[in-house]
Formats: C-alpha cells, structure tokens, sequence
C-alpha cells in the first residue's frame, strides 16, 4: 500500500520541512539572497565527509554537526573575502561554492579508496549529494521535525524586528534595531534548515525548497504576512506530492521529485498568478490599445 507507515513517516519530514523553509525562504527571497543559500547548501558537504572520517560513525546527528560547523565557516569566509577585497559578491559565493563542494567530492574519493574507511559502510554518505529521503527513518523525522519547530519559534519570536528590518531597514536603525545580528540569524536559521534537509532533499537541491515557495508566494500577493502563509503552504504541499509521486512511481528519488513540483508551481505563479506575466502582458496590451 502507498499510504503505509514508512510513507507517512518520510512525508510528515518532508512536509514539515517544506513548511518551514517556505517560511524562511521568504526572508532569503526579499533580501535577494537566493545565490547565498545555495553557496551554503553546496559548502557544507564536506562537513558530513570530515565528521565521518573524524568519527568513523555514520549517526545522522554526527554527521549534520560537522555539516553545520562547515557552514558557519563558509558563511564566516563569504563575510571576510567580501570585506576585505573588492570582488563581486556573486564571485565570491561561486569561489566558495565550487571551491568546498570540491572538497566535499576529494574527500568522498579518499574515504573510498582509503582502507581505514573501510570498516565502516560509507556508501550512504554521496546520498546527502541528490538526497534519498526513502531512507528516513523515525528519528531523522524526529530530528527534522525538533529544529523546524525550533526554528519557527525563533522566527515568531523576532517576527517584528524581522519584517521591519526586511523592509525598512532606515527605520529599523532609527529604533534601534541591530540590523546586522538580525541578518545573522536568519542566515543561521537557514543552515539549519539546510543542513537537516539534506538527507531528504540533498546539497544540490536543498537550496530550492528555501527559494522555489517564496518566489511563487510572492506572485499571489503584496502582502508579507499572507507570503508567509502561501509560502509554507506551497512548500508542504509540493513536499507531500513529491513524495507521493515518488513512492508511487518505482525508481524516482523523493528530493528531485519535490524540486521539480516546486519548479512546475513556481512556474505557473509566475505565468498565471494576479501579478504574473500573464496578466501584466494583457493588461499592458490593453492599456496600450486605450
């Protein structure tokens, strides 16, 4: 049966997961941060490789630790290199991006063909490259589920300062608040998200289910507190469709199939939504006829 316990169990992570990264993502959307997001979910591979080769385990918790020190590194070498050089932004995320994804892959090869590695089953680890959320199990969802809610939190908690600051960031000096620590955190909170994600949707794709629900969101509305909703919606509904189109289908991976739903509803925002293309094109046309 498609609606057994081991579906439910891989669609209530991806669902939750979904949720909250379209909330999140709404944030890295606004900001125009997008290629950030992906630099960070490229970055933190090695992370997961160096823990294992450090611990020789492959406990889900270990290896998202190592992942999530990587990240901050990353983050922290994005800051430096844009402060102290005059290089383009998007030159620096592509440098970091390819540069640790790189190290990522070199030390994937040297796990496999180095005999020390060997006593411990290292196949699952080029899993968190495409993801494979097939494999979850109750206490991966259990984890998933223990930081998006912390996540949430965090964000309900400095929704205020976060929306002036996404929005009007004069006024939001003018009071007082500290524009830098609030970016801060929403970059920490999307590493996170990035980082429990991974085994569900993979370093690659990760990126797109923070950025994909935000763009379409923000099609159907100027609204930020509405974006929010539609986002989180949009997020957890392409999770579950995803994941049943997977477990229905033999031999498609549950993280792409995801991506690609959130791609086909991202399109058809953009083309067929009230502040589409679609609409803009006729009522430009129109206009110019009058």
């Amino acid at each position: 049966m498609i609606f057994d316990y081991f579906f439910w169990v891989v669609a209530l992570g991806t669902m939750i997961l979904g949720f909250t990264a379209g909330v999140i993502g709404t944030t890295i959307v606004i900001e125009k941060q997008s290629q950030l997001g992906d630099t960070i979910g490229h970055a933190v591979y090695p992370g997961i490789i160096a823990a294992f080769m450090i611990f020789q385990t492959r406990k889900t918790i270990v290896l998202l630790a190592g992942a999530i020190v990587v990240g901050l590194i990353a983050f922290w070498l994005i800051q430096f290199i844009q402060k102290h050089t005059s290089f383009a932004f998007e030159s620096i995320l592509a440098l970091v991006l390819s540069s640790f994804f790189s190290l990522g892959l070199l030390l994937y090869s040297v796990v496999q063909n180095n005999p020390a590695f060997q006593t411990v089953n290292f196949a699952g680890l080029k899993n968190y490259i495409m993801g494979q959320a097939a494999y979850m199990v109750r206490s991966d969802v259990e984890l998933i589920i223990m930081v998006c809610l912390i996540v949430l939190a965090i964000f309900i908690l400095f929704y205020p300062k976060i929306k002036i600051t996404l929005f009007d960031k004069v006024f939001a000096q003018s009071i007082g608040i500290n524009q830098r620590r609030i970016s801060q955190l929403l970059l920490l909170m999307s590493l996170f998200l990035i980082v429990v994600g991974l085994q569900a949707v993979g370093a690659i794709l990760i990126s797109s289910m923070l950025v994909a629900p935000a763009t379409a969101a923000k099609q159907w509305t100027n609204s930020y507190p509405k974006m929010l909703i539609i986002s989180g919606l949009i997020g957890m509904v392409a999770a579950f469709i995803g994941t049943l189109i997977s477990t229905y289908v033999s031999k498609i991976a549950t993280g792409p199939m995801i991506v690609i739903v959130l791609s086909l509803i991202s399109l058809f925002s953009i083309l067929l939504s009230p502040n589409g293309w679609l609409f803009s094109y006729f009522k430009h046309h129109k206009g110019g006829n009058v």
